[in-house]
């Protein structure tokens, strides 16, 4: 054995640039990148590089669909992209911060989300006043020579703020269904009925479906499941009853080509679009339909441009990025350190395919068009700040991930011992898991129950009754008394008379083991 243990050492020797994190992966069985565990950072990685690609995918797309327009209307073919950058900047310094360890995760969900949530309540009532509209709806607030949709930045605040009221109710269990179901309705529908008041019945219907996956994750019932989805459903017919455009895009979605020049005309152009790309595209910067054929096609409809432009391969490559996006962000939550944070990674990973798959359902005319935005790539200040914002909230938990876990901290307590036997807690002489409990009858020290002491300070009390002393423990082993073994190990093969149990060969087979 000594052999190999010096071997091993001059081997170490030899390898000046073996690092401690790769001596502590040796010894923990655990592969490690950059030292954290390859389990948490692998997700990451592939989180931030498909992130990455998808916005400057999304700048070039932006420039490509809008430069025509931007040249038409503003004189300036980077008009769009210009602005599109500032956001994607903003966005950028947004994720930095809320991925940078120096703002506490905690502090930032027990007491900054609620005023976030207070100012964007603000700013919803604030639209009905002062907002400005498009196509029959007021959702956004001029800002100096930007504007901003409040309905964007509350889908980040509602999961954040959905994930701490169900961890409250199904980890904790601090809050009862009552209190669950109040905070729920403060927190979630408040906000919602301001939104679909806008009228905005799409960002409603992602935000709801998020917060009730985010539920459902969570282990609701079966039966409550039934019941709300039902409750859905009728909600939606209900809402398309009422409004007559609604109607307009639900026959225009089941056949575009019946009143193409009128309610199905953008669907039909965004067919055509996809149509023309063939299987290869035209190449970025040859689409035709971007000169003023597509209405908002830097816009809601930048995927018809994207399969115009990219063909059926490219498109299908630019969805497998997103699909990688979506993967890796519920690897990120499998590795949260609490239904919390679990919760949020999660929520953010569904709408953020909740919201892709409406966009380019209703552009392929698998659905009503709802005029979301395609996350990442459609132009929009919002929108692409909200989609980082997200991002961001997944990075973090992804950082948060290799932290000491609740229940790790928790088990920490107990410990009445320090690293070295010097450095003792102030925990001797009681128990750090709760009061001592006597099984049976009989004192805390008595022999018919059980009860946590100190090791240290057990020989030092007095005992009810005798006991045979223990060896003492050898030198440099601490405080704690030792059973010595021995040295040898047919010095514990020996049986009840003293004789060794391999000496005694002829014995029965009933009277080697002892009883």
């Amino acid at each position: 054995m000594d052999r190999f243990g010096a071997e091993g050492r001059a081997r170490t020797a030899e390898r000046p640039g073996r690092t401690r994190a790769s001596a502590s992966r040796a010894r923990g069985g655990e592969k490690l990148i950059a030292g954290i565990p390859a389990r948490i950072m692998r997700p990451r990685i592939m989180f931030a590089c498909c992130l990455v690609a998808l916005v400057i995918f999304g700048l070039v797309m932006v420039y490509s669909a809008s430069s025509f327009v931007a040249l038409k209307e503003e004189g300036d073919a980077a008009y769009y992209l210009e602005r599109q950058a500032i956001f994607a900047v903003i966005g950028a310094l947004i994720v930095a911060v809320m991925s940078s360890k120096w703002l506490s995760w905690t502090w930032i969900l027990d007491n900054l989300i609620w005023p976030i949530w207070g100012l964007m309540m603000l700013a919803l009532v604030a639209v009905k006043v002062m907002g400005l509209g498009a196509g029959g709806a007021v959702r956004w607030i001029p800002i100096g020579p930007f504007t901003l949709q409040p309905s964007e930045i509350m889908k980040p605040v509602i999961i954040v703020l959905a994930a701490g009221i169900m961890s409250d109710y199904y980890e904790r269990r601090s809050i009862d269904t009552s209190e669950f179901l109040m905070r729920l309705a403060i927190a979630v529908v408040a906000p919602l009925v301001l939104i679909f008041l806008q009228p905005d019945l799409g960002s409603t219907l992602i935000i709801a479906l998020t917060v009730f996956a985010m539920a459902f994750f969570c282990g609701i019932s079966y039966r409550l499941v039934f019941g709300v989805v039902a409750a859905a459903a009728l909600l939606i017919i209900a809402a398309i009853a009422v409004a007559p455009y609604r109607m307009e895009r639900l026959l225009a979605a089941s056949d575009p080509w019946a009143d193409q020049w009128d309610t199905g005309y953008q669907a039909t152009l965004a067919i055509m679009a996809f149509a023309s790309g063939g299987l290869f595209g035209r190449g970025i910067g040859s689409s035709t339909m971007k000169y003023d054929y597509l209405p908002e096609a830097h816009n809601d409809y930048i995927f018809a441009i994207i399969g115009e432009e990219l063909g059926f391969v490219g498109t299908i490559l630019f969805i497998a990025v997103f699909v990688a996006l979506v993967w890796s962000a519920f690897a990120v939550a499998k590795q949260a350190r609490c239904l919390r944070d679990r919760l949020i990674a999660e929520g953010c990973a569904v709408i953020i395919m909740v919201q892709f798959l409406v966009n380019a359902l209703g552009i392929l005319n698998v659905i009503p068009m709802t005029g979301k935005t395609m996350p990442f790539i459609s132009y929009g200040g919002s929108s692409l700040i909200a989609s980082l914002m997200l991002a961001g909230l997944v990075i973090r938990v992804s950082i948060e991930s290799s932290a000491a876990t609740v229940y790790r901290e928790r088990r920490a307590s107990f410990a009445v011992m320090g690293d070295t036997d010097e450095d003792v807690s102030g925990h001797i002489g009681r128990s750090t898991a709760g009061e001592v409990h006597v099984r049976r009858g009989g004192s805390a020290t008595s022999r018919s129950g059980f009860s946590v002491v100190d090791g240290a300070a057990a020989s030092s009390r007095t005992a009810p009754r005798e006991r045979p002393a223990r060896p003492q423990a050898r030198a440099g082993s601490g405080s704690y008394d030792r059973v010595d073994l021995g040295g040898d190990a047919r010095d514990r093969l020996r049986g009840r008379d003293g004789s060794s149990r391999t000496a005694r060969r002829g014995t029965s087979r009933r009277d080697r083991y002892d009883r």
